[in-house]
């Protein structure tokens, strides 16, 4: 049976990149809790590559749980303001290094995410347009 990608296209460029996976929210610094966010979300369909295998979606560290927007204290959880379109992510690829350590392999050759922390909600595609895009 053959596999039929169900992801749309202005998620594709994202499939396949590397997960992050750190002790720390890397937009706020809150060492806890703690949650892997999907970059792409899980029911957002499924990419196959042309041997058929399916596309990993990516993953980063994020504060919070489930999908809360506040802590206790009324303070965003990260992971929250994610799943209410008020943070964004992109992959950003890095394209005519000129030897930028001196000839040593660049650690960030190929590309980096970056994330859009918004004050409203804004769907990803308007996202995508706005400034303010910041490495993780």
């Amino acid at each position: 049976m053959a596999r039929v990608t169900t992801l749309p296209r202005m998620w594709w460029p994202m499939m396949g990149r590397p997960s992050t996976r750190l002790p720390y929210c890397p937009v706020c610094g809150r060492t806890s809790p703690l949650e892997q966010h999907h970059v792409v979300r899980r029911g957002a369909g499924r990419l196959f590559d042309a041997s058929g295998r399916e596309v990993p979606k990516p993953t980063v560290t994020l504060c919070g749980f489930g999908s809360n927007l506040l802590d206790a204290d009324g303070r965003p959880y990260c992971h929250g303001l994610a799943h209410h379109n008020r943070l964004h992510f992109r992959w950003a690829e890095v394209r005519g290094l000129e030897e930028p350590l001196g000839g040593l392999p660049c650690p960030w050759e190929g590309g980096h995410w970056e994330y859009l922390l918004l004050d409203e909600p804004a769907d990803y595609l308007t996202a995508l347009g706005m400034d303010g895009w910041r490495r993780l």
